[in-house]
């Protein structure tokens, strides 16, 4: 494949069949190869079959408890991907999977951060990737964070000290990782990362 398309969405629940069929209807719209989706409520015993004609693959974390937070990846039939390994959380805050497109090996993960000790959790988070990821890495999600407030923050301020948030932005280039979404979409606290081949 020349190139990946990679669509990230908080969708903020997909329990219901109507709501499932919108999300994906949206991703084929926006022809996208790989979708990762955050906030899914999925329980682990009934996530829903979210296979069809055009996204044969589907990656999910969900929760033994209530249906709450959750996150999913999904790739489309135009990815040959074969899959050789998955890491999953206890607390369904990420999905990393990665496997074979063609000769190249890649790594995709979906976070969604918590609301509070974000720095924290990202950058347990992103070392736990750095020992399971390898080849090309590409990591989207929800972090919850702006970590850089002059750009992602229409009012420029953050409670967080700019010397606390600087660590998990050396955490990410410590993994290779460009940031792709923030420099295309400046005021959405979504991020999309790619990077150049490397192994960990």
């Amino acid at each position: 494949m020349a190139s990946i398309k990679i669509v990230t969405y908080n969708v903020h629940g997909l329990n219901s069949p109507s709501k499932r069929g919108q999300v994906l209807s949206l991703l084929r719209r926006y022809k996208a190869d790989v979708c990762l989706l955050q906030e899914t409520h999925f329980k682990k015993q009934k996530i829903p079959t979210m296979k069809q004609l055009h996204y044969s693959q589907w990656y999910h974390s969900g929760s033994d408890a209530k249906a709450s937070k959750g996150v999913s990846i999904g790739l489309s039939k135009n990815v040959n991907f074969t899959l050789l390994d998955k890491c999953t959380d206890l607390e369904v805050r990420y999905v990393f999977i990665k496997g074979k497109v063609g000769t190249l090996t890649f790594t995709i993960g979906n976070v969604y951060a918590p609301n509070s000790e974000q720095i924290h959790w990202l950058r347990a988070t992103l070392k736990k990737l750095s020992s399971f990821s390898e080849g090309i890495l590409i990591l989207g999600g929800d972090l919850n964070v702006a970590l850089n407030p002059i750009i992602d923050s229409s009012n420029v301020r953050t409670n967080i000290r700019f010397k606390t948030l600087a660590k998990p932005t050396r955490a990410l280039q410590s993994l290779q990782l460009v940031d792709i979404w923030r420099t295309l979409n400046p005021s959405v606290k979504d991020y999309t990362f790619h990077s150049s081949p490397h192994n960990s």
